[in-house]
């Protein structure tokens, strides 16, 4: 059998050369086509064990099965750590098992584990201050992201976006900050309450009163409260206008701001209704304008990634000479054609011109005005039908066909022709051709 592969210099924590055996079998077992997919596994297990254990009956017989589970699970990623540490050594070279983030992940889940197994009492029982070291498992199923490439790719996208998100999260807390003073002067004090909506003031809001609510005469005590969320100092308007941004509960906030008064003073149902273009305003500044930049931000953050992914790719020189060789024939002249903003503005005519003709059909029409809008149409499906062959011909019939829009194109002028040819069954494609503009438009 062939000998294991050789491991890259240098020497691996001082004691393992590159020709060391038990090194060239780490490095062998690291490299070999199914550990990270039986490592993957092993992971996509353990998230499953961690979500079926019973939170509230902790000694119960399936957390006890589910215990051995995890002395398995863990123990396979011991034996994955060690051999990595084994193969490329701990930190002082490059490519060192401590120099990548994610393997210092690894340890800490395993390591964590390791001490609350290790400082678990005979009876199973965990003892309270290592028992929060249990929690780090939560962090295995981030292990999945190193090993699926595109999880990884998503993650380096918000990792990276994360400095833009930062200067954009300051400039949102100011504003925070201004709505947050303006609300300060606008509803403090004014948000009291007593429970009998009678009294509006604290001095009145004493001794009892009848409860006719839900058709019982209860004997209740006054109370003089303030709503749950407020606006008397600063940290609590932020913390209301942030309530008031997750979109939760807020209609009700802004009917206690259009009832306020005066401060100390009860709420008057709709009194000052002019308060809600408070509302209206910072919905438009931060739910709106501030979720939409950020949306912004990710989806330019991930365009930047991938042309940077495309120009770091290199190509070798048959590849680059096939590529030439493929723009040059014809069909990528008329993909070209097809793909170009003439056409799609040409098409984009047609469509608005069709609609129009739609439009222009009536009741009790005369037949020579029928006949013009049927030629009309004609022209259209046969127009149509035109750009559907092109676009065959350009991105191939497969291809063509992967788009559930040009699927959707094909039927309706698929249905056209079947109308022209027979008038019979024009009520059955009249529906699908009447979509086609606006599904179009749509697309276009």
């Amino acid at each position: 059998p062939p000998r294991p592969p050789k491991p890259p210099a240098p020497d691996s924590m001082f004691i393992f050369k590159a020709s060391n055996p038990i090194r060239r079998i780490c490095h062998y077992v690291v490299t070999l086509r199914y550990f990270e997919m039986t490592i993957l596994l092993v992971i996509v297990a353990s998230s499953i064990a961690l979500a079926a254990e019973d939170p509230v009956c902790t000694n119960s017989e399936r957390n006890k099965v589910l215990r051995y589970f995890d002395y398995v699970f863990t123990g396979v990623f011991t034996f994955e750590m060690i051999i990595k540490m084994i193969d490329q050594g701990l930190i002082l070279h490059d490519g060192s098992y401590f120099r990548d983030m994610w393997n210092i992940l690894d340890f800490i889940v395993v390591v964590g584990a390791l001490i609350a197994f290790a400082l678990t009492n005979n009876k199973g029982r965990d003892i309270k201050t290592i028992k929060s070291l249990r929690v780090l498992r939560v962090l295995r199923p981030l292990k999945t992201i190193k090993r699926l490439p595109k999880l990884k790719a998503v993650f380096d996208c918000v990792v990276t976006s994360l400095k833009n998100v930062f200067n954009i999260l300051i400039v949102y807390q100011l504003f925070m900050f201004i709505f947050a003073v303006i609300a300060v002067q606008l509803f403090k004090g004014r948000f009291f309450y007593c429970t009998d909506s009678s009294k509006n003031t604290e001095k009145e809001c004493q001794g009892f009163y009848i409860d006719y609510s839900r058709n019982k005469n209860e004997v209740k005590k006054r109370e003089w409260r303030r709503h749950e969320f407020h606006y008397d100092n600063v940290c609590w308007a932020l913390l209301t206008l942030f309530t008031v941004s997750t979109g939760e509960g807020w209609p009700e906030v802004l009917q206690h701001s259009t009832d306020v008064t005066e401060e100390n003073v009860g709420p008057s149902r709709g009194n000052r209704m002019e308060m809600s273009v408070f509302y209206v305003v910072y919905f438009v500044v931060f739910p709106f304008f501030f979720v939409n930049i950020f949306v912004a931000l990710i989806i330019i953050t991930f365009q930047e990634q991938g042309d940077k992914m495309i120009q770091e790719c290199s190509l070798e020189k048959n590849e680059r000479a096939c590529i030439d060789f493929a723009i040059s024939t014809v069909q990528y002249r008329l993909w070209h054609f097809v793909a170009s903003p003439s056409f799609e503005y040409t098409v984009l005519v047609m469509i608005a011109l069709n609609t129009v003709v739609l439009m222009m059909k009536y009741h009790s029409a005369p037949t020579a005005y029928d006949t013009v809008l049927k030629h009309l149409n004609t022209a259209f499906t046969v127009l149509f039908s035109m750009e559907c062959i092109l676009k065959i011909m350009a991105f191939g019939f497969v291809n063509y066909f992967r788009d559930t829009w040009n699927i959707f194109d094909f039927i309706t002028v698929l249905g056209s022709i079947t109308e022209i040819r027979n008038n019979q069954i024009i009520n059955i494609f009249f529906v699908h051709f009447a979509l086609y503009p606006i599904v179009l438009v749509i697309k276009d």
